[in-house]
């Protein structure tokens, strides 16, 4: 049977991630070296620009084809600024402006940021946090205009960069823009869903690093004898692992359905009560996850030359980004007080 366009863009990152990018080699290669080759055939197979049309000069998958492949990066903890290129990429092409080459990195100001574009075209204000930011060739910024959300590019050398480090070592930085001119900018469009698109795709990444999570934990209580036999045999390790099914089950079904919304084109109260919905899940999930695996993996699972770190830590920290759980459940309890009781049923069915 031959595979549909979905299965052939992620089996070709698989491949590419499976020979650039290994769990076990990655953690033993305490300098980074792998991610300058695995970088590079990550641009030369396009999928930095996955997410952008055809006609805008990308490869034109559908978000929820895009998304999958976000995921596919999750499962082996790929650690290069790919998600964050693939949805500047996406934010530029959605407000009509050129794609680029290179390093991109959104800068996403909610929650505790702000961004401001005057008339002159100058953007000031701080945006917390950011992935991968002193890497950028170029920031691409949602930043709020005299006349409604406006996409503007930036050159990271006219930014103050304050440099911080996430839960998995990766860089966080902290943008500080200061009257910056934007090189190119234009009023949003789509593009001003790029908020809930970062959490989406968080979300995916998070589903994925629990799918991986979750066949290493079950394939170690296959292996590990205690007593005589595999502890996989012992009833409480049984329980264990059935959470950690759950616990992935429910983290890939949420983040599926928001990219499937997405897809589709969907706004308003149905877009934000799947990405929200997404967000918190995934992000419980991770939490609650990670302590099982490791649980069952006992010492050697927390040692640095094993690979389970790998997908615990990044999972954690992708948790925080763009949002945290507490952000976009404050959010959804807003959408739901506004639209009182007699709202929420509908909403709920609709789905």
């Amino acid at each position: 049977m031959a595979l549909d366009s979905d299965d052939i863009h992620v089996a070709t990152a698989e491949r590419i991630f499976s020979d650039r990018a290994d769990l076990q080699t990655v953690a033993h290669d305490r300098d980074g070296a792998y991610r300058a080759s695995l970088w590079q055939a990550v641009e030369e197979n396009g999928l930095t620009i996955a997410m952008v049309p055809e006609e805008a000069g990308g490869v034109g998958l559908t978000l929820e084809e895009a998304f999958s492949l976000l995921r596919a990066a999750g499962r082996h903890a790929v650690s290069v600024p790919l998600a964050e290129t693939m949805l500047a990429n996406w934010a530029l092409a959605a407000a009509g402006l050129e794609i680029r080459e290179g390093v991109l990195v959104p800068l996403v100001p909610a929650p505790r940021g702000h961004l401001a574009i005057d008339a002159e075209g100058r953007v000031t204000g701080v945006c917390p946090e950011v992935p991968f930011g002193r890497e950028a060739g170029a920031f691409v910024a949602l930043c709020d205009g005299p006349d409604g959300p406006v996409i503007a590019l930036l050159d990271p050398a006219a930014c103050r960069i304050e440099e911080g480090t996430a839960l998995s070592y990766e860089p966080l930085d902290w943008v500080h823009v200061e009257g910056a001119p934007a090189m190119a900018s234009a009023p949003a469009g789509t593009a001003a869903n790029l908020p809930e698109m970062a959490a989406t795709a968080r979300a995916n990444q998070i589903a994925g690093a629990l799918e991986r999570m979750l066949d290493a934990t079950v394939q170690y209580a296959q292996d590990r004898r205690a007593f005589e036999r595999p502890i996989s045999k012992f009833q409480a390790v049984q329980h264990l692992l059935a959470r950690l099914g759950e616990e992935c089950a429910a983290a890939v079904a949420a983040a599926g359905s928001a990219a499937d919304t997405l897809s589709r084109g969907e706004t308003g109260d149905a877009l934000l009560l799947e990405v929200a919905a997404a967000k918190v899940r995934c992000g419980e999930a991770a939490e609650a996850a990670s302590g099982i695996a490791h649980q069952v993996h006992g010492a050697i699972g927390i040692t640095r030359e094993h690979a389970l770190h790998r997908l615990t830590l990044n999972a954690l920290a992708w948790r925080e980004d763009y949002g945290t759980e507490a952000h976009w459940a404050l959010k959804l309890g807003q959408l739901v007080s506004a639209g009182g009781a007699d709202a929420l049923w509908p909403l709920l069915a609709s789905r």
